[in-house]
């Protein structure tokens, strides 16, 4: 009888045991559970084209369609988008849209692959407040891990610190954001890389439909990347800092912590995450780590015979002004990106790299003998682009066909680079 005693006590114990083994087991299981958002940008810019040749927007809802039927079949999925409901003149800063909830990819896969190939790309890149919405768009409670990945091709063009959110979206509610660029410049680069360390994500580049299909898998397969975060100081330099100056503010309370220029290139900071200044653009996302030197490199455009009224910096995506140069002021510091200059209603199209020097040369056309009420330069298309007259009877234009109005009809003339051409009446 006590031998029986003992071997059920036993038994008993081992039924006990693993219990109490396979219980955490469980609750391991129910953690892993995973919900994903794919967050699309339909921004302006969507519209320009890879090094492969294939529009960014074509290259994105081709990898959807590749990628959504790969996933497992009980994947939790949903589909927002940014950019696509308001032309780029309306300048919507809270242009997007939950496309599809939250339901396993076997049940919304399919309409998720069709409402991404209807998207347009029109609008601006609000990635500050996509990200707030999309973080309310995972059911409360649970033990689910909730997983935003963000594909973008351009940097924040509205108000706020995408960086900044990520990270208290990371802190508050749990949620891990991985980034993909697709063709990204430098400092957009540096963006969606800030705001994936700052939310326990992973940047990951893509330059090609194929690219970003198998970077989407990617991104949905890879769980939290824990960092550590020391805190202390760091340094904060800008290297070929504009005579202007830069404007330094934490991100994180909005106050201005210093002004650095020419003179001052270089301030020491508590660590976090910092806006920066450069002309009227905000280089934001600027992450200060302990006993590091971040490095920022804005490229400096010059133009040569830049007009007495000035010639305008444009962004190309939203047509926001980021400065101008003249024939007083003919250089400027911008951030790393794509830009437009005009040349009265002309403009000349530049990629700028960062730390790159970058000189426009246009042609000049003159016209002797030009009347007060002036004379119409037209380009290749027929669009007026500006005029000479008596009282300024040269322009500068980037190099093109265009023709010029003189008595008994018009000239056409093909200009190039640095060249000058005079007419006369």
């Amino acid at each position: 009888m006590h031998t029986r005693r003992v071997m059920m006590g036993t038994v008993l114990a081992l039924a006990l045991t693993v219990f109490l083994a396979m219980a955490p087991l469980e609750a391991r299981a129910a953690a892993k559970t995973k919900m994903v958002e794919v967050v699309l940008d339909c921004s302006g810019s969507m519209k320009g084209r890879l090094p492969s040749g294939e529009t960014r927007i074509a290259a994105a809802k081709q990898a959807v369609e590749v990628m959504v039927p790969k996933l497992p079949a009980e994947t939790m999925l949903a589909f927002r988008a940014y950019g696509h409901q308001s032309p780029t003149a309306k300048r919507d800063c809270q242009d997007t849209q939950l496309l599809e909830g939250f339901a396993p990819a076997a049940q919304n896969g399919a309409q998720i692959v069709n409402k991404a190939k209807a998207l347009p790309a029109q609008g601006y890149t609000p990635i500050t407040y996509v990200l707030g919405l999309a973080a309310k768009d995972f059911p409360a409670g649970g033990q689910a891990e909730k997983v935003i990945i963000l594909v973008s091709d351009g940097k924040e063009t509205c108000p706020g610190d995408p960086c900044a959110t990520a990270k208290a979206l990371h802190e508050v509610d749990k949620v891990v954001i991985h980034t993909v660029g697709l063709g990204v410049d430098a400092a957009t680069k540096a963006q969606l890389e800030c705001i994936a360390r700052a939310a326990g994500g992973k940047y990951f580049p893509a330059g090609s439909a194929e690219e970003l299909a198998k970077t989407l898998m990617s991104a949905v397969e890879t769980g939290e990347v824990r960092q550590l975060k020391k805190k202390g100081f760091g340094h904060l330099k800008v290297k070929g800092a504009d005579l202007m100056g830069h404007q330094v503010t934490n991100s994180e309370t909005g106050q201005k912590v210093a002004d650095l220029s020419h003179v001052q290139d270089t301030v020491k900071l508590p660590t976090g995450i910092y806006s920066v200044s450069v002309g009227k653009a905000l280089w934001s996302g600027v992450e200060i780590k302990a006993d590091e030197t971040t490095v920022l490199e804005p490229g400096v455009l010059t133009v040569n015979h830049a007009a007495l009224q000035g010639n305008r910096v444009l962004e190309p995506e939203t047509g926001q002004e980021m400065g101008q140069v003249s024939n007083t002021k003919s250089s400027m510091a911008l951030m790393p990106g794509d830009y437009e200059v005009t040349f009265g209603q002309a403009t000349w199209p530049i990629k700028l790299e960062a730390g790159q020097k970058l000189v426009l040369n246009p042609g000049v056309v003159s016209l002797k003998g030009a009347k007060i009420n002036g004379h119409a330069i037209k380009d290749a298309q027929g669009r007026q682009v500006g005029q000479v007259s008596a009282t300024g009877n040269s322009m500068a234009l980037p190099p093109g066909k265009y023709t010029i109005e003189v008595e008994g009809g018009q000239e056409e003339f093909d200009l190039k680079e640095g060249q000058r051409i005079e007419f006369r009446l």
